[in-house]
């Protein structure tokens, strides 16, 4: 489980160069200067840059959540639950895919059954976690 945290740190800081290198290809262009670009999180999701930030702001929200699980699990030296931290990364980084590829209705149906496979799997850590306190 601990290695499925740190999956999944990496990919929410994966989201950060991808944001920087198109910022620093549209300023080296001369397309924009470096205070006309909005915040992150302010980003319209039709654009690239404005999915890839929304997605960035979706697993630092979920993140916290499954930090606590993994860590509560490990301090306590709770029950296994590698398998299900591993199956949760793996629905986590094709939520974040989806959600990067396209805001139409068809993937934004996909990346919310990744969500609620997620969130069941986090759910099923975090029962098997508080059962054994």
């Amino acid at each position: 489980s601990c290695k499925a945290l740190l999956g999944f740190a990496a990919l929410t800081a994966g989201h950060i160069p991808i944001i920087l290198a198109e910022r620093t290809w549209l300023i080296l262009q001369g397309l924009r200067k470096a205070d006309q670009f909005e915040k992150s999180r302010n980003a319209p999701e039709l654009t690239f840059c404005g999915r890839v930030a929304a997605s960035h702001a979706n697993c630092i929200e979920n993140l916290i959540l499954f930090a606590s699980v993994v860590l509560v699990n490990q301090l306590w030296r709770g029950p296994n639950i590698d398998d299900l931290a591993t199956y949760y990364l793996y629905a986590r980084i094709f939520q974040a895919g989806t959600h990067v590829i396209s805001v139409n209705e068809t993937a934004v149906t996909v990346r919310f059954i990744f969500f609620v496979t997620g969130f069941g799997l986090l759910a099923a850590m975090g029962w098997k976690t508080y059962a054994y306190l």
